[in-house]
Formats: structure tokens, sequence, C-alpha cells
């Protein structure tokens, strides 16, 4: 694999923290420079005002992700078109936090909403888990009583698969004590009578993520002139 290629693999792994889409699959890099073990990362968003907490999360995101490269010595975050792109380019390529950057605006660092964040994408992963387990024949009862170790064990499809790996990377982000699969984000277990409320509720948390994605591809392709041929795979 060379070394853009590299680059744009580990760039899957950043997502716009509101969305919980990869920048990969929004279209939001712009393009990848590599120049010896030197990499620099162009990124967009949707708005000139998008919120600068968010974009900075996912600034933060892209060095973190990028720097783990074995060869990669320097990483350089640019954001496009943004009222806060100085402040943002300069402070995220020196790996300064949100805090020391926006000093004046800010009284606290990202990780308050990091959570809240994790907990709504948490919430949208599990439900598409949980439909699928009922699709697949499997009752209430026997989805509440889970335990992680037989989630694991199943034997699935790819998209069950996926959508099993998608759900527990979240889930290492709590660090639950508990050994059932389906828990709420504080890690209690459900009760069989709970489960088709909580389930509702999680579904209406996901709704919301994929129309906000959809509303802001549509915001992205009118702001670059894109076409919607590319929407979901810009990135090269």
């Amino acid at each position: 694999m060379d070394k853009e290629k590299q680059v744009y693999s580990m760039l899957e792994k950043v997502y716009d923290p509101e969305l919980d889409q990869s920048l990969t699959e929004l279209g939001f890099i712009d393009q990848v420079l590599v120049k010896d073990n030197h990499v620099k990362v162009v990124f967009r968003l949707p708005t000139y005002w998008c919120s600068p907490n968010f974009a900075y999360i996912m600034a933060e995101d892209i060095r973190k992700y990028v720097s783990e490269i074995e060869w990669v010595k320097t990483v350089q975050v640019h954001l496009l078109d943004h009222c806060a792109s100085d402040e943002i380019n300069h402070g995220a390529s020196a790996g300064k936090s949100f805090r020391e950057v926006f000093h004046n605006v800010s009284d606290g660092d990202l990780e308050e909403l990091r959570k809240t964040f994790d907990i709504k994408a948490y919430y949208a992963r599990q439900e598409k888990l949980m439909k699928y387990l009922l699709k697949i024949g499997m009752s209430k009862e026997e989805i509440t009583s889970l335990s992680l170790q037989e989630l694991n064990e199943l034997s699935l499809p790819e998209e069950g698969r996926l959508l099993r790996e998608k759900y527990l990377e979240k889930k290492k982000v709590f660090h639950h004590s508990s050994t059932f699969a389906i828990t709420t984000p504080e890690g209690k277990p459900l009760t069989e009578e709970e489960f088709s409320d909580y389930l509702k509720g999680a579904k209406l948390t996901r709704l919301s993520m994929e129309f906000n994605a959809h509303y802001c591809r549509g915001l992205l392709e009118a702001r670059y002139n894109l076409s919607a041929a590319y929407e979901g795979s810009l990135a090269k």
C-alpha cells in the first residue's frame, strides 16, 4: 500500500462526531498531500459557520490517527473556508487543546462534548444491531439476556458481523463492567419489559443522526458544486 492510501485508510477512522460517519464517507476530506514522511490533510465542512468545537474534534482526530502510521513524522491539518480556520489549523497541527486555542470563548475542553456524541452513536449503532437480531429470529428475552461472549460467538452473515463490530467498537468506549451485551450507555442491562420503549428511543436518535448526515451532504454538495454521483465516495 502506498503512503497516500495508508493515510486514507487511517482517515476512515475519523468520524464527524455529530453524525457518526467517517469523513471519507461524508466527502469531508478534500485532499491528502504526502512529502517524504510529512503529511498534510486538507478537509472541508458543509458551511462556513460549522461549530468550531465540532471541527476541532475532527481536526484532533485527523492528527491523532494519521500520526499512528509508523513512517509519519509530522501531520499538518488544514481546514478550508471556515470562520475559525486559522485557529483550528494552527492549534490542531501543533497538538494544542481546544481550551488552549479558544481560551476566550471556552471554559473547558472537549471531553464532555465527545461523551455526549459517543452516547448518541452508541444508541444508533445498538438500535441497528437489536433490529437485526430481531429480524433473524431472536426474541426480546434472548436479546436482553445475551452475554458479550455469546454475542461474539454468534454465527452471523457479513451484514450482522459488521453491525456487531460497529456496536462493540463503540461499547468499548464506555468500559462497562457488565457482561451483558445489550445495556444502556451507563452499563445497565435491559429487561424484556423495557425493550420496546428503549428500542423506540434509540431509533429516534438514529433517525435524527441520519437526517443530519443527509442534510450535511446536501450542503457540502451545494457549497462546493459537487455532483450527487460522488455522494459518500468522494475520498480517493
